[in-house]
Formats: C-alpha cells, structure tokens, sequence
C-alpha cells in the first residue's frame, strides 16, 4: 500500500496504535490469577473473533486467502507470540517502564537489518542514535541495581524485555516485507491465530472460574488491543520500517504515563532520562528520514 505524497495518515495511524498500547500495562495489573501464556492467548482469542466479525458484516473474508510468501505468515505469527510472551513476562518481572523502553529497542535492529533485508536506504550516521537508544536503555535498566541491590527476577524482566525487542524489530520488517501481498487487517488475523496455537497449552491448564472471573477485563483487552493492532499495520505498511519502527517510540511515554497516573507507580530520574535519550535517538533517526517529529 503505496503512501500518498505529503500524505500524514499512516504516520497517525502508527503513533495512535502505539499510545493504545501503552495500556498494556494497565490491563495486566487488573487480571489476576492468570499466566502470561494464558492471558496472552485470551487476549489473541477475543481478538481474531472481532476481526472475523468485522469483515463477515463487510464481506471482507476474502483478503484473508492467503497467497504468496505464506511461510511469512507463518513465521509473522512465530514472532508475535515470542514478543507477546517476552513483552508480558518482562512487565511482571521487571515493570512497565522497563519493559516498555526494551521492546523499543526494536529500532536499534530495525536499523541494522531493514537495509539489507527490504533494500531501504542505510545512512552512514546511524552511529548517534544507536549510541543514543543504549544510553536509554542502559539509564532505563539502571544497571547499577541489577550488578548490586536487584534481585534475580529483575534481571529475568531484563532479559526477557531485551528478547522481545530483538523478535519485536524482526517482526516490524516481516510486516513491512508483506505490505504488497496482505493488508494491514489481513496481516493482523493470520499473526494472530498463528499465535493462538502456540498459546493453547497455556490456556488449557487455567481453570475455568479464573477465565470466568476476569472474562469482563480480557473481552475489554482483546478488543482495546486489537484495534491499535490494526491501526498500527495498516500505518506501518505505508511508510518505510525504519520509520515506524521509530514512530512506535510514543509507546514508551504513554506506558510510563499510565504506569504513573493510573497504576500510582513511582517515576524515577533514570526512567525520565532513558526516556529522553531514546526520544532523542527517534528524533534524530527521523531527520534522516526526512520525517520532522513534533
């Protein structure tokens, strides 16, 4: 889906996928008694329903087909699953902000492989914003704590943020590599029943009364998270990896701003300032493409 001249949608379409997504965080405070696995499948579940049901009533059935490179697909939903996984596990280990700020470390790979792999044009000042987007990280993960004072389930949050943020990037140029063969909503159904199946061994050993008791919080879940889902596909596959790889970096602020004022966590001067850094590396990545972020 070829962007527009001067056209804005797509870039609004990523940058309000992403702000939707920083309630993840909100949602997983308010289930209990669920594995990451199990609440990860639900969430995919209500979601690949609402999907169908939107294009049943639009007769929209058929862009679904699946046609070429369907081993992508396959592979789409592989690394969905991985970085939902990561991603959740992260959060319940190590918290919202730094799980947040790891998984956007997508760009730092996005960059690295996007030329290569799509053939999008590589910028020999790369350097700054890499460094800049480790300092980020670095600030966010606060180091200091994990060599003295943090414990070893800190340390598991880091681990698994930084894995979702490797699956995250590589997912970000499958979709990008698929943008002429599946639409954004097409891509966003086979990513996520693909990813419903390695979820069900999880969902199969939650009880029963736990999935009924916290069915108001998953349907609210799987609806809210899918639609930013869709928006961000749609988004990122007019404009080029890179860039909205990038652009997902609003993520972050609205993760911590809603970890903050809705869940009353503390904010700390190492979060703000790894916030900033890798803003600061977003900013300065967007200049090369052109893309002037306000």
């Amino acid at each position: 889906m070829p962007v527009q001249k001067n056209s804005l949608n797509p870039y609004l379409e990523v940058v309000t996928g992403s702000i939707i997504y920083g309630t993840i965080g909100v949602f997983l405070d308010k289930i209990q008694g669920m594995s990451t696995g199990s609440i990860l499948f639900s969430r995919l579940f209500f979601g690949l329903c609402i999907i169908f049901i939107y294009l049943l009533f639009n007769r929209g059935l058929g862009q679904l087909k699946p046609h070429r490179k369907k081993r992508y697909l396959l592979l789409l939903g592989l690394l969905n699953a991985i970085t939902g996984i990561c991603y959740f596990s992260s959060i319940r280990y190590s918290g919202v902000s730094v799980a947040v700020l790891l998984l956007y470390t997508a760009p730092v790979y996005v960059s690295l492989f996007a030329p290569s792999v799509l053939g999008e044009h590589r910028n020999s000042n790369s350097f700054l914003p890499l460094l800049l987007a480790t300092a980020g990280v670095l600030l966010i993960a606060r180091p200091g704590e994990i060599l003295g004072q943090s414990g070893p389930e800190f340390q598991k949050g880091l681990l698994f943020g930084l894995l979702s943020g490797l699956s995250f990037g590589v997912n970000i140029i499958t979709i990008r590599y698929l943008k002429d063969d599946y639409s954004g909503i097409s891509q966003t159904f086979w990513l996520t029943g693909i990813s419903l199946l390695f979820m069900l061994p999880s969902a199969l050993s939650t009880p029963i009364a736990v999935f009924v008791k916290n069915l108001d919080i998953l349907l609210l879940f799987g609806l809210t998270i899918t639609f930013a889902a869709v928006i961000y596909l749609r988004g990122i596959s007019g404009i080029r990896a890179q860039t909205g790889s990038i652009l997902a970096l609003v993520e972050p602020v609205s993760g911590i701003f809603f970890d903050v004022t809705v869940l009353k966590n503390p904010l700390y001067i190492s979060t703000f300032l790894g916030c900033l850094f890798i803003l600061t590396a977003a900013y300065v990545i967007s200049r090369r493409d052109g893309l002037g972020l306000k």
